[in-house]
């Protein structure tokens, strides 16, 4: 009896500190744990050597430079002079373009060259065929001159440019092009032996 009488007294205490651990809880909760850092993103994987290769393959073929390791086929060879034809050469003095665009083999080119300074030829436009047949560019283009010329390297019949007399064909590389014999042309013509050759009457042709 004795002891349900002291329970019976001290349970409103009880209740009442409980009451009070429950109200001090709400008001200061306990802290939370402090978020984790994001995870690192994975590092990406290096590409495969065959799309590396694949890429620097097809950057070598669109290179015709000397020391381009992959042979540029004829046609793309061609399609990269035409497009530099077109965009213009040096000072415009030297330009050339298909003859016929219909052609899928790209075998007749007009060239034209302005003649150079300090020379019979100073002012003079001279306008040439050149021929790219199916062996170019491992074996030159013929040449002639349309527009009537006196020359050391030309024959003065038909126009034809004598590869035996003109170093360009004569010495032929891969690695020369239209825009090369045009140029190696013009400077020609400014060599002693040119520059003040009597030349035909302007305008007329082989």
């Amino acid at each position: 009896m004795k002891t349900n009488i002291i329970s019976t007294l001290f349970h409103p205490y009880i209740v009442s500190d409980l009451s009070a651990v429950e109200a001090t809880a709400a008001r200061n909760p306990p802290p939370t744990s402090p978020a984790f850092p994001p995870l690192p993103s994975p590092i990406p994987k290096p590409s495969s050597p065959l799309r590396r290769s694949t890429h620097r393959s097809a950057m070598t073929l669109g290179s015709s430079g000397a020391g381009s390791s992959v042979v540029v086929p004829r046609n793309f060879r061609l399609l990269e002079e035409l497009e530099r034809g077109e965009k213009g050469i040096g000072d415009g003095t030297v330009s050339y373009g298909m003859d016929d665009a219909d052609d899928i083999y790209m075998r007749s080119w007009t060239g034209t060259i302005i003649g150079p300074h300090n020379s019979v030829h100073e002012g003079r436009i001279y306008q040439l065929k050149l021929f790219c047949d199916k062996d170019y560019p491992e074996k030159p283009p013929s040449v002639r001159f349309h527009s009537r010329i006196n020359m050391s390297c030309v024959n003065h019949e038909t126009g034809a440019v004598d590869s035996r007399k003109f170093g360009v064909l004569a010495n032929w590389q891969r690695e020369y092009t239209m825009e090369t014999i045009l140029t190696q042309l013009k400077k020609e013509m400014a060599t002693p032996q040119n520059r003040k050759l009597v030349q035909p009457p302007e305008g007329t042709f082989f």
